[in-house]
């Protein structure tokens, strides 16, 4: 097999991967637009005033359904039955990793977004407030759909890393990196400033500007434009070693 990237190739593994799930994620899209449609059509009905809140309540769904989604996009890389035709495909690791970016990426975002503008449109008509849709897709809304873009490459990763179970283990991960954070951060502190009381106000000037500067400029562009890249070369690595 030619390991330079090829789209033909590509578009034949997402394809696939469609074809051999289409009825699961048909059921699940069902039970879970079901689910809300039963949901919307009671609220809208009985209190009008609580579309911004359905909203809410999608995109809280989007997240979880997503991360799950994502945490089980190579699960047939995982399963000993059928790892053996998974590794064995004409398909290079990085056409792998782009073709299930895609799906649990862009693909999943438009499927969703396409449901959810559909529910909202309903709940709109029920609560007789249709005037109301396009203020649902305000600047917030396209915020969190580019949130879920970045964070989902961390359940990526773990899909590409644990055996079974990943989305559970994922989120373990990330309690003990935080809670490692945690500490770490609360060790520094204590040894930078001991048991007196920590305020703003009595930082130095310079050590008051860096902090800032890191929290407002450093962090956010890391969060933006380095997190995503990262997680998403360490998941090539780690296909590409299964692939090995």
């Amino acid at each position: 097999m030619n390991p330079q990237f090829n789209s033909t190739r590509l578009g034949y593994f997402i394809k696939r991967h469609l074809y051999l799930n289409v009825s699961s994620l048909w059921i699940a899209i069902a039970a879970v637009v079901g689910t809300l449609l039963v949901i919307s059509a009671l609220f809208a009905y009985f209190n009008p005033g609580t579309l911004p809140g359905l909203r809410n309540l999608y995109l809280v769904v989007f997240f979880v359904g997503g991360y799950f989604f994502t945490s089980k996009i190579f699960d047939e890389m995982h399963t000993p039955q059928k790892s053996y035709s998974f590794l064995t495909l004409p398909v290079s690791a990085t056409e792998k990793l782009i073709g299930g970016w895609i799906i649990t990426g862009p693909v999943y975002v438009l499927v969703f977004a396409l449901f959810m503008v559909l529910l909202l449109f309903i709940s709109s008509l029920i609560a007789d407030r249709p005037e109301a849709l396009p203020f649902l897709f305000d600047s917030n809304f396209f915020t969190s759909i580019k949130v879920f873009l970045v964070t989902q490459t961390i359940f990526f990763l773990g899909a590409c890393s644990f055996r079974g179970n990943n989305f559970l283990k994922t989120l373990l991960m990330l309690f003990v990196l935080v809670l490692l954070i945690g500490m770490y951060g609360s060790g520094l502190a204590f040894l930078l400033f001991g048991e007196g009381n920590i305020s703003v106000n009595a930082y130095p000037a310079d050590l008051k500007n860096t902090m800032e500067f890191i929290i407002k400029q450093v962090i956010p562009f890391i969060f933006w434009y380095l997190l995503g890249p990262f997680l998403l070369l360490v998941s090539y690595f780690k296909l590409k070693e299964r692939q090995v």
